[in-house]
C-alpha cells in the first residue's frame, strides 16, 4: 500500500511538472498583516491586479501563518522548520525555537531558500523587510516576551490595565493628498524591478524577494486610497462585555492597550471610529495591491510572463479590531490565516480550502525549480495542488502557535476540516477553543463544551504533531533563564532599566511601581512554570469577585 501511495504521488507530481515550466523564474512578495478574508471573491477591497494573477493562479484560502508574529513566522518560512524545530544558542542559552520576536535563524545560517535557489544556478535578490535572524527587535519585546507569566498587578477600571502596547487607542491617519505611490515600500519596489528588467533576459533565471511594511499597523492611508473602499461596506464587529471573554482573550485585548479605563471608554468604543479603522486597513491592502502590480508590468515588459511564477502572501495577520484586538499574535483567524496566490504558466485558475501553511512555500519553491528538497522539511509542496492533483502524503490539518509577547500563555492551535481547535500552556491552565469556521467564521461559539467527540480528536492530532504540553513549559524555562541572563548582563541598574521611559509598559508600570518590581521579582526567584491567563479585571482581586471573567 505504501509503495503504491508513493507511485501515485510521484505521478502526480511529474504530471505537474510537464505541464509548468522548468526552473522558472520566481517573484515572492510578502506584506505585512494581512487577513486572508480580504482577498476573498466577495471582499470589498479592490484588488484589481491580484485578480490579475488568478486569472492564471490558485487561491490558497485556508493557509496559515505557522507563528503570526513577524520573525518567527518568517524564519520558519525560510528555514522550511516548523518554530518549535529551529535550535539555536542565544546569549549563551539553548533555545529550542523561534519563540517570539528576539528569536530566529542563527546568524551566518546558510540553507534558506534563497541560498538554495542561488546555488542552484538563480539569480537572486532580496530586498525590503527580511526579519528573520536572531537578536532583533526590541529591547520592549523581549522583556514582554520573557515575562509572561509575571502577575503584574492592573486595574481595567482605573487605568486599562497593563499593557505592552499604545497603539490600539490612537485614531487612523489619513493623509489629505492623492498620491498614489504613498508608502515608503514603493522606493523599493522600484530598485528591485529595475533589477527585474536587467536580468530578466540573461542565460539564469531569477529570484525576486520583497519584504513589504504595508499592511503593518499604525493604520495609515491617504484620501486617494481611502475613497477605494466603499465606507457602506464596512461591517462593524460587535463586542462583547470583558467579563465574557475567554480568559486568554481578555488578556490580549489588555496587553494590546485595547480595554480603555473607564474614563477613557466612550472615545474608545466609538463605532465610528472602529469602522473608519476597519476602512483605513482596506485601504493599505489596496495600495499594497497596486505594488503587485507594478511586478507583473515589470515582468510583462521583460517579455517573461511565460516563464515566471509569482507568489504573493502574507507573514501573519491583523485582527483589525475583531474580538476588541488589533495587531496578531492570537489563534483567531483575522491573526493567523493569511491569503497565499501562486500564479503563472501552467497553473490551473482556481480557489483551494486544502489546510495550507507558510511551512510549504520552502518545498514548493524547491520543486518548482527542479531542486531536490532538503529531508528536514516540514512542510508540504503545493505544486500538487497548483494543477488540481493531490498529494496522498500531505495531512489533512495544519498548525501554528505562539509564545512571544501580547498574550498570556504559549497557545496552539490546529485547524483541520471545518474546524480549528485551540488549547493553551498545557492544556490544564484553561479551557480549550473550538470553532465551526464554515457556520461561525467570526468565531465567536466555542463548541468545545458541545462538540467533545471532535475536541477530543483534533487534540489527540495536534498532540501527536506536537508535544505541546512539553513546549510550554520548555518556552516558561526559557522566558526565565533569558531574564536572569538579562539581569546579569545589565547588573544592579536592571530595576530601573525595566521601566525605562522608552519602554511601552512604563505607564502601566508606574501606576504601582514598588507592586510592579515586586511581582517580576516574585516570578524571577521561582521555578519556571506554566500559568493561566487571569480572568479578573482587577490584580490583586478585590475580596468581592464580581469582576471575575468566565473561564
Amino acid at each position: 500500500m505504501a509503495r503504491l501511495l508513493f507511485i501515485i504521488m510521484m505521478l502526480d507530481l511529474v504530471f505537474a511538472k510537464s505541464i509548468l515550466p522548468t526552473k522558472p523564474n520566481i517573484v515572492f512578495l510578502i506584506c505585512e498583516s494581512t487577513d486572508s478574508r480580504t482577498y476573498n471573491p466577495d471582499s470589498n477591497v479592490p484588488l484589481p491586479n491580484i485578480d490579475k494573477l488568478l486569472k492564471q493562479g490558485v487561491l490558497f484560502q485556508s493557509f496559515y501563518s505557522n507563528a503570526p508574529v513577524c520573525c518567527p513566522s518568517r524564519s520558519s518560512l525560510w528555514s522550511g522548520r516548523a518554530p518549535h524545530k529551529i535550535p539555536h544558542e542565544h546569549n549563551g542559552i539553548q533555545v529550542n525555537g523561534v519563540w517570539n520576536n528576539y528569536e530566529g535563524l542563527p546568524k551566518g545560517y546558510n540553507m534558506t531558500i534563497t541560498d538554495l535557489l542561488k546555488a542552484n544556478g538563480y539569480e537572486t535578490k532580496i530586498s525590503g523587510k527580511t526579519d528573520w535572524t536572531v537578536g532583533g527587535h526590541s529591547e520592549n519585546v523581549y522583556l514582554n516576551s520573557w515575562t509572561m507569566y509575571t502577575r503584574f498587578p492592573y486595574d481595567v477600571h482605573k487605568h486599562g490595565g497593563w499593557y505592552d502596547e499604545n497603539d490600539c487607542p490612537k485614531n487612523p491617519s489619513i493623509a489629505s493628498n492623492n498620491k498614489t505611490e504613498r508608502h515608503g515600500d514603493w522606493k523599493t519596489v522600484h530598485s528591485t524591478i529595475n533589477w527585474i528588467k536587467k536580468v530578466a533576459n540573461g542565460s539564469k533565471p531569477f529570484f525576486a524577494y520583497q519584504g513589504m511594511n504595508i499592511v503593518h499597523p499604525a493604520y495609515s492611508t491617504n484620501e486617494y486610497w481611502l475613497n477605494k473602499i466603499d465606507n457602506s461596506t464596512i461591517v462593524v464587529p460587535e463586542w462583547r462585555n470583558l467579563t465574557d471573554l475567554h480568559p486568554c482573550d481578555f488578556q490580549s485585548s489588555m496587553l494590546k492597550d485595547c480595554t480603555p479605563s473607564d474614563k477613557n471608554a466612550d472615545a474608545f468604543y466609538n463605532k465610528v471610529r472602529r469602522r473608519t479603522i476597519r476602512r483605513v486597513y482596506r485601504a493599505m491592502i489596496a495600495e499594497f495591491d497596486a505594488m503587485v502590480g507594478a511586478y507583473y508590468d515589470a515582468v510583462s515588459d521583460a517579455g517573461v510572463l511565460d516563464r515566471t511564477v509569482f507568489i504573493v502572501t502574507s507573514d501573519h495577520g491583523d485582527m483589525d479590531m475583531e474580538h476588541q484586538q488589533f495587531y496578531k499574535m492570537v489563534p483567531y483567524d483575522a491573526s493567523s490565516r493569511v491569503p497565499c496566490v501562486i500564479s503563472g504558466p501552467g497553473i490551473s485558475p482556481m480557489t483551494t480550502n486544502v489546510p495550507t501553511q507558510l511551512l510549504d512555500l520552502f518545498p514548493t519553491m524547491m520543486d518548482l525549480a527542479g531542486i531536490p528538497k532538503p529531508d528536514y522539511l516540514d512542510g508540504y509542496s503545493l505544486v500538487p495542488l497548483l494543477t488540481d492533483q493531490t498529494d496522498p502524503t500531505r495531512p489533512d490539518y495544519v498548525i501554528s502557535q505562539f509564545h512571544g509577547c501580547n498574550i498570556a500563555m504559549s497557545w496552539f492551535l490546529i485547524r483541520q476540516g471545518d474546524y480549528k481547535y485551540v488549547t493553551y500552556g498545557t492544556g490544564k491552565e484553561v479551557t480549550p477553543q473550538l470553532f465551526n469556521l464554515v457556520k461561525d467564521p467570526n468565531e465567536n461559539v466555542n463548541l468545545v463544551n458541545v462538540s467533545k467527540d471532535i475536541a477530543k480528536k483534533m487534540e489527540a492530532t495536534l498532540s501527536q504533531a506536537i508535544d505541546y504540553p512539553a513546549v510550554a513549559l520548555d518556552v516558561a524555562t526559557y522566558g526565565l533563564a533569558m531574564f536572569h541572563w538579562w539581569v546579569n548582563k545589565t547588573g544592579s541598574k536592571w530595576v530601573d532599566e525595566i521601566h525605562k521611559s522608552s519602554l511601552r509598559w512604563t505607564d502601566s508600570w508606574n501606576v504601582d511601581p514598588d507592586a510592579s518590581l515586586e511581582a517580576v521579582k516574585t516570578w524571577m526567584n521561582q521555578p519556571p512554570q506554566v500559568l493561566a491567563c487571569r480572568s479578573e479585571l482587577v490584580w490583586p482581586p478585590p475580596k468581592d469577585q464580581h469582576y471575575k471573567l468566565a473561564n
